[in-house]
């Protein structure tokens, strides 16, 4: 059931780029990607399945068709890979991000038991924990006090990331995190990784440049390894976990750099994505007071004032779909990796040619005409069951899909579900008035001036 006319028409439209006419030329398209990429898709992508373009020696194609994308990151994902361009303006700070498949598996191996239900259902402790930390910081500043809920987010999540991750030692370690995480580079690419003889060494120069980021987190962890190691403790949270696993191949424990790669694909991704989530989650309802009110009613009725649990969930289905419907308009990560096709493939009838980049982007996918009732508008009754069942679950990819889904999804919303409805129980965060809210979408999608808030009080 959609919602009603009446209320979709009074809704504000939220804040997003208004997209050019026609694609854009490369120099310019270039330069607008490196600014913000989501501004340079142009309006037909919105609505057509596939859109093949050519830009200079890039032949990318983008795949809005919801088969069209099973084909490529299920039925036939193995000949779909990051490929040479993923490689050449990626930051990553290890020469072997891209590994083999084998290696792949490898490293999804170890962490999953990190992700399973029992290790969400022991985490959930923290997650309340921290909420209630930050109540407690809120309730102490003086009424009508002013915050940037973006920053705000990033310090909350990463409490909870770093807990999990190092336990007792989380309050040395979580500083080191922060510093090391605030200024990750967020452009996509420039025109030097387009540059003959020039794009490899630029592309070292920026690995380099991104191990130069991480020294300090990785002597950190190193030291607390060694500290471990010289007085036996076995801790049971995430670090002492992966001390303590073994490759399947070689019957070892992980070597340093393993763990480290380990620990800062869980920070980057765990903290970040719910951080930004939450983000524009209270945009959206400081924006929309009927839903809000909606929100704050089915709290009240089921928790009655109490903290949250995992075994509230199913009370909760519309703060469920209050995340869900945030997720589609403000996917975290609006660009999903850009994949390189090993052979000839056909998707939907179009011919994809071997080297060719396939590009998969839940921003545009979600914001699609011809898979959305009014793609643009904040409308949480899209998820409710009746509706969710007649959309293709390809549709819908927040998380990505297929066999490299997102491993950490249902931490990130049980970690999503748990802060709102502790935090919406008692404030709801109000826009300050001539605050200009964007959406900048580079590596994540985040509010290029911050998200600043009056905390209100809703006792």
């Amino acid at each position: 059931m959609e919602a009603p006319l009446t209320e979709i028409q009074s809704s504000p439209v939220p804040a997003a780029p208004v997209p050019p006419a026609a694609p854009l030329p490369f120099v310019e398209y270039v330069r607008t990607v490196r600014d913000n990429a989501i501004a340079a898709f142009h309006r037909d992508v919105y609505r057509e399945w596939i859109v093949d373009r050519k830009l200079w020696k890039l032949h990318t194609f983008i795949v809005n068709d919801p088969a069209g994308i099973k084909h490529v990151l299920v039925d036939n994902a193995d000949n779909y890979i990051k490929g040479n361009i993923e490689q050449r303006i990626s930051g990553t700070p290890s020469d072997n991000a891209f590994s083999t498949k084998e290696d792949w598996r490898e490293r999804r191996r170890t962490m999953s038991s990190s992700f399973d239900y029992r290790s969400v259902l022991g985490n959930s402790s923290v997650i309340l924990d921290s909420a209630q930390a930050l109540l407690a910081r809120w309730s102490a500043l003086p009424k009508g006090a002013v915050i940037e809920v973006s920053a705000e987010m990033a310090r909350l999540t990463l409490e909870v990331i770093s807990r999990i991750l190092f336990s007792s030692d989380s309050a040395e370690l979580a500083p080191i995190m922060e510093r090391t995480f605030a200024h990750q580079p967020e452009k996509i690419f420039d025109l030097l990784d387009f540059a003959p003889l020039l794009d490899r060494p630029w592309a070292a120069y920026k690995r380099f440049k991104g191990r130069r980021q991480f020294t300090e987190f990785n002597d950190s962890i190193d030291r607390l390894i060694a500290k471990r190691t010289r007085e036996g403790t076995q801790a049971n949270d995430l670090l002492g976990r992966l001390m303590r696993e073994e490759a399947t191949e070689t019957g070892r424990v992980l070597s340093a750099e393993q763990i480290h790669g380990q620990i800062i694909t869980v920070v980057g991704a765990g903290h970040q994505s719910v951080a930004l989530a939450l983000t524009w989650i209270w945009y959206l309802l400081a924006q929309h007071p009927l839903h809000e009110a909606r929100l704050h009613a089915e709290l009240d009725q089921a928790l009655a004032g109490r903290a949250p649990a995992l075994d509230d969930f199913a009370r909760l289905p519309y703060t469920r779909m209050v995340i869900e419907e945030a997720l589609r308009l403000y996917p975290p990560f609006p660009i999903l990796a850009w994949r390189e096709a090993l052979a000839d493939d056909e998707v939907c009838g179009v011919k994809i040619p071997k080297g060719a980049t396939v590009s998969i982007v839940p921003w545009v996918l979600h914001r699609h005409q011809e898979l959305w009732d009014h793609p643009e508008r904040f409308d949480p009754e899209r998820f409710s069951s009746d509706r969710a069942r007649e959309r293709s679950r390809y549709a819908y990819l927040p998380f990505g899909t297929g066999p490299r889904v997102c491993i950490g999804a249902s931490f990130a919303m049980t970690q999503l579900t748990l802060i709102l409805a502790t935090l919406g129980q008692h404030y709801r965060l109000r826009l300050v008035a001539g605050h200009l809210v964007e959406p900048q979408g580079l590596i994540s999608l985040r509010p290029r001036y911050g998200l600043k808030t009056t905390l209100e009080s809703r006792h």
